[in-house]
């Protein structure tokens, strides 16, 4: 038998960071090639010289539909520590990517998080705020708890 738990902290951090994961993935999914355009903006996993496109364009493609996917079970209860932990990883090498590119003095305009279109958010210091607040929440729903909190 399936059974949902959680305390309701949890529920109140899960509910609102499966949404965030859900809402970032839609434009994405819709617009596989713009998502590409800004993969290949932040110069980590190609197009160059030496990395060709692929690496990026299978990125592209992928990701959004794991953020949908972590969305929905963080949201439903469903494998809820697994899905935070892997929310929790794609958020540390989202801060990674965007403070590598801030670092190396990349401007970049849209950080591809919710929208692929001109009106995306600008990477910059809020941005890196802002998720080290949703990989705080993510960490603490993906924390090991005893056998009686489960």
């Amino acid at each position: 038998m399936i059974r949902l738990s959680g305390t309701l902290a949890e529920w109140l951090l899960a509910l609102p960071l499966g949404a965030v994961f859900i809402y970032a993935s839609f434009d994405k999914i819709l617009d596989p090639a713009a998502f590409a355009r800004i993969v290949y903006h932040y110069q980590l996993i190609g197009p160059s010289r030496v990395i060709g496109p692929l690496p990026a364009n299978l990125l592209a493609v992928t990701l959004p539909w794991v953020e949908l996917l972590a969305g929905l079970l963080l949201a439903s209860g469903f494998w809820r520590r697994e899905a935070a932990a892997l929310s929790a990883l794609m958020l540390a090498v989202f801060l990674v990517a965007v403070g590598a590119a801030l670092a190396r003095g990349i401007d970049i305009e849209n950080c591809g998080c919710f929208s692929v279109t001109e009106q995306g958010r600008r990477a910059g210091a809020q941005l890196l705020v802002a998720d080290a607040g949703l990989l705080a929440a993510a960490l603490y729903l993906a924390r090991p708890r005893a056998p009686a909190d489960r």
